[in-house]
């Protein structure tokens, strides 16, 4: 059955709880690849949302992530960290998918 988890620091990610979605309450970015790997050996459904800071440091992992068909990845906006990594990908999506770059490197 699909799943919604959260991955970040539990004070951040708490109010996913009401919503029903699993937390992985994690410190770091070691933290977080460990999440992702559990992640992706349970071989569920999953929508994974992670902090856009912690995203960056676990390209790789979130990489492996998405390339099950069954699972999704989404980036939230955070304070600390690069701002616009979401926007990055999204960008890269649609020039991949139109082949052209609508929205244009800032």
């Amino acid at each position: 059955m699909p799943r919604v988890k959260v991955i970040g620091k539990h004070a951040a990610i708490l109010p996913f709880k009401a919503v029903g979605a699993e937390l992985a309450g994690v410190d770091d970015a070691e933290g977080a690849r460990a999440a992702l790997r559990e992640i992706r050996e349970s071989g569920d459904g999953t929508l994974v949302f992670i902090p856009e800071d912690l995203a960056g440091e676990c390209a790789a992992d979130i990489g492996l992530l998405r390339q099950d068909s069954s699972m999704v990845v989404l980036n939230l906006p955070s304070q600390a960290g690069e701002p616009g990594l979401q926007r990055e990908r999204v960008r890269q999506l649609v020039a991949r998918s139109l082949g052209v770059d609508l929205m244009g490197k800032k």
